[in-house]
């Protein structure tokens, strides 16, 4: 499924199992997801660096096997996943207030709805409600993307707040963006669906199929910035090529 802007959205599964290690590196991520029932954040923390590492090592080395899990690193892992952590805990909150006056707008609509008994009315705002979820769950992702993009391969929180270099980003992609969203919505659905059917256990190995989907999307609406002129990142890495 390749769109005229170049993006291939089923590519970012097909991926995942081009590696000889690839259920491996599943079980591993899993490991981390099911380790956030005990321990909260720090498995999520280590999922997100490697997602990231996926990302750079695929940036430089063209799409090369992507590199696999290495339980040694676990340290770093959590440091580089601690940024994109708290990138991303900024910007929510910065979008929360929005998110809540809106939400006890439509409670009070709901409210008065129910009290005038009107049916029709209550099912409206009830339509309204949902909508206005989906439009801020995208819109809140496509701000999120530029920022979580500069904190993982900046590793930096300063330099991830690069509010020109987000919106270029924006600029260039966000049809993209939107598209992709959709459809990683879709996956995650099957996906989940798919795991349940594992006995329930196999969903922390559908989410890790799906955190490394996601970081072949985000590589992909990158490599669509920079081929539309977009400004690069500047990675920590000595050898980083763009």
């Amino acid at each position: 499924m390749k769109d005229v802007a170049g993006m291939d959205y089923m590519r970012s599964i097909r991926f995942v199992f081009e590696s000889p290690n690839w259920f491996l590196n599943l079980l591993y991520l899993a490991l981390c997801f099911l380790s956030t029932t005990v321990i909260p954040v720090v498995g999520q923390l280590v999922v997100q660096r490697y997602q990231f590492e996926v990302i750079e090592s695929l940036h430089l080395r063209r799409d090369v096997r992507y590199p696999d899990f290495d339980f040694n690193r676990i340290a770093e892992y959590l440091m580089r996943g601690l940024w994109v952590f708290l990138v991303t805990l900024v910007v929510v909150l910065v979008l929360m207030p929005v998110a809540l006056a809106v939400a006890v707008l439509l409670m009070m609509l709901i409210a008065v709805g129910g009290e005038d008994g009107a049916g029709v009315a209550m099912f409206v705002v009830v339509l309204l409600a949902i909508a206005f979820a989906c439009v801020f769950a995208i819109v809140a992702n496509m701000i999120l993307v530029p920022f979580t993009l500069r904190a993982g391969l900046t590793q930096e929180f300063g330099k991830a707040f690069d509010v020109p270099f987000a919106k270029q980003f924006i600029a260039n992609t966000w049809q993209e963006m939107i598209v992709a969203g959709l459809f990683f919505i879709a996956a995650i659905m099957v996906l989940e669906i798919i795991g349940l059917m594992m006995f329930c256990v196999g969903i922390f190995l559908t989410m890790s199929l799906a955190m490394l989907m996601q970081a072949h999307i985000m590589l992909q609406l990158y490599r669509l910035h920079l081929a539309r002129g977009g400004d690069a990142i500047p990675l920590k890495s000595a050898t980083a090529v763009t």
